[in-house]
């Protein structure tokens, strides 16, 4: 069943808890046990969802405030979104660094490497350019 969750969370982002217990038919005591929910304040219940690789891929406060996170498999982070429409991408190299950042803002940056892992140039959207 926490699969059957996880799936729901891809193709529905913005779920909230209180949904999915009636989704799935659970109460939410049972909910918060299987998807190991932690109370951090008295009244204020945190939802924290991991992938196997144990990276967080999902986190929602007592306020319906969510974020959730999308890992290659490489384990790198690609993209993370949060309720209030803001989003970020990002891509890497061969090696692991990061390359490019876009901001949903329509902001962007880009890095180069050399070929030992140095960074050695960088650039953005507004028009900023700097050798390392």
């Amino acid at each position: 069943m926490k699969e059957q969750i996880l799936n729901l969370f891809e193709l529905k982002p913005n779920i909230g808890y209180y949904e999915l217990s009636m989704t799935f038919g659970l109460s939410l005591g049972d909910l918060f046990k299987l998807l190991d929910i932690s109370k951090y304040k008295i009244g204020d219940t945190y939802l924290h969802i991991y992938d196997t690789n144990g990276n967080i891929i999902y986190y929602e406060d007592s306020d319906g405030y969510w974020t959730k996170w999308v890992y290659d498999t490489n384990g790198y982070e690609i993209y993370e979104e949060h309720s209030d429409g803001y989003w970020y991408k990002y891509e890497y190299d061969n090696n692991g660094n990061l390359i490019y950042k876009e901001y949903s803002s329509s902001i962007w940056i880009k890095w180069e490497y050399d070929k030992y892992g140095n960074k050695i140039y960088k650039e953005d959207s507004t028009g900023y350019k700097r050798y390392y």
